[in-house]
């Protein structure tokens, strides 16, 4: 409000309380409204954003049932872990296996020749080296690189650096090691490894010679192989299988083998089986996830201060969600056509629970009716999740009813705002008002002690 001041000197009267009460008559009822709706609005605001929480949480525990692929979760079981580890995708088919790793993928090894070069400052020489992969350099496949050496750099250290920091050097890796000559002193050796194992990324060196002779010491004909490219090979119940890789995907559908050593004719077991254990957190999950919203829903149907009491769409999503779950899936097997039939049960009270021995003998004794139940297209999984996506997604049913609150908290700001000016302005108003009548009475009490003094002065 304005700074105006009060006297009350002509008066008598405190007219500043008179007109605070004036302006508080006038203003407070309706601040008093404006205050109730943001509360309101606010609470509604929350209780969007506690449901659109809850409703997103139970959707990512849909996103784990309602696919086949996220449903079939299997588990191996490998005789020795210390010959290779197993993992299975959803499309491996359960059963039992005998591996064997009759020889480990190694990727190939080159070195210069004994006594080539004294140390790592030892001048090899210029021109070019065109290393290659699978065989002979051919610009058509892209299996290899080129490096140009300076006669300014030719130092076996900077070819080194040069091999190493080459553009389009996916292939090998250059080092030095400074080991015994033979004769009491130390020699320098530039190694080539190859990244990739296997016979087919077996490495090539060709040189062209430049203006400073030597690098031809480098070419795969004066080079050492001191560890040969090999290819895996394993034997699955008794068939050989041969990879460039110790990491194989293809041989057993929807399973990797990490190979880790190897024992020609050691056959080791493998087992694919379905990961019980997983199905049942998932469903355990989606069993908490489904009370939770629930709950929440309960919540703000139930109490004033959510600001959504009777709401018409709590009241929907909760009568909805119970029916959905609890309802028949068409063309399931009649022994898992609801969810109570593999221990998944709604009480009175409408909280759901789940019997998991109940779960675990269905899985043994049919999983994919089990998994139909879930994963069909008319599926629980997938069917609830069509029904909760237009409320949770970018742009759906509760952001566009959150935006309306949030419009709605925006014009309350600006009434709040044109209250507050109507309130400045009125008490500046009756301000003016009540100073203006303070005086008058100021001049009409000063006029009247002066004709009060006049007459008492008269002779009669």
């Amino acid at each position: 409000m304005s700074a105006i001041s009060f006297s009350g000197v002509g008066s008598g009267i405190d007219t500043k309380t008179i007109v605070n009460a004036l302006v508080a008559a006038e203003i407070d009822p309706q601040r008093a409204q404006l205050s109730s709706r943001k509360t309101t609005l606010d609470a509604q605001l929350s209780s969007f954003g506690r449901l659109k929480s809850a409703l997103s949480e139970f959707q990512t525990t849909l996103n784990n049932l309602k696919t086949p692929d996220k449903f079939q979760v299997r588990s191996t079981t490998v005789g020795n872990e210390e010959r290779f580890t197993a993992t299975a995708r959803s499309n491996a088919q359960p059963g039992d296996y005998q591996v064997s790793v009759e020889q480990l993928a190694k990727s190939q090894r080159l070195m210069t020749a004994d006594n080539a070069f004294a140390s790592s400052s030892t001048v090899v020489g210029s021109g070019t080296l065109t290393i290659s992969t699978g065989g002979a350099y051919d610009p058509d496949l892209g299996n290899g690189f080129t490096v140009n050496i300076d006669p300014s750099k030719a130092t076996l250290d900077d070819i080194r650096r040069a091999i190493n920091n080459a553009p389009g050097n996916d292939a090998v890796t250059a080092s030095i090691v400074n080991v015994d000559d033979g004769n009491g002193g130390t020699q320098a050796r530039l190694i080539l490894t190859a990244k990739e194992t296997g016979v087919a990324n077996a490495l090539t060196v060709a040189v062209t010679e430049g203006t400073e002779p030597g690098l031809s010491a480098l070419a795969s004909a004066n080079l050492v192989e001191s560890r040969a490219a090999e290819d895996a090979i394993i034997r699955v119940n008794g068939l050989s299988a041969t990879r460039s890789t110790n990491q194989i995907t293809d041989v057993i559908q929807g399973v990797t083998l990490n190979l880790k050593s190897e024992e020609p004719g050691a056959e080791i077991d493998l087992r694919i089986g379905t990961d019980n254990s997983a199905i049942e957190k998932n469903v355990q999950s989606f069993v908490d996830a489904y009370n939770k919203l629930q709950n929440v829903l309960k919540d703000i149907a139930g109490k004033d201060s959510s600001g959504l009491r009777g709401d018409s769409t709590v009241r929907n999503l909760s009568s909805q969600l119970r029916s959905l779950t609890s309802g028949e899936v068409d063309g399931a097997d009649p022994q898992a056509r609801i969810l109570a039939q593999i221990g998944v049960t709604i009480d009175k009270d409408g909280k759901m629970s789940l019997n998991k021995s109940t779960l675990n003998e269905r899985l043994d004794d049919d999983f994919n009716s089990v998994a139909n139940l879930f994963t069909s297209e008319q599926g629980i999984a997938k069917r609830l999740d069509a029904f909760v996506k237009p409320y949770t997604q970018a742009g759906g049913l509760l952001d566009n009813r959150t935006e309306g609150v949030n419009s709605r908290l925006r014009m309350l700001n600006d009434q709040q705002d044109r209250l507050d000016i109507r309130e400045e302005n009125l008490f500046n108003r009756l301000s003016r008002q009540f100073n203006a009548m303070d005086s008058m009475v100021a001049q009409i009490n000063s006029n009247g002690a002066f004709l009060s003094a006049q007459l008492a002065s008269m002779q009669w």
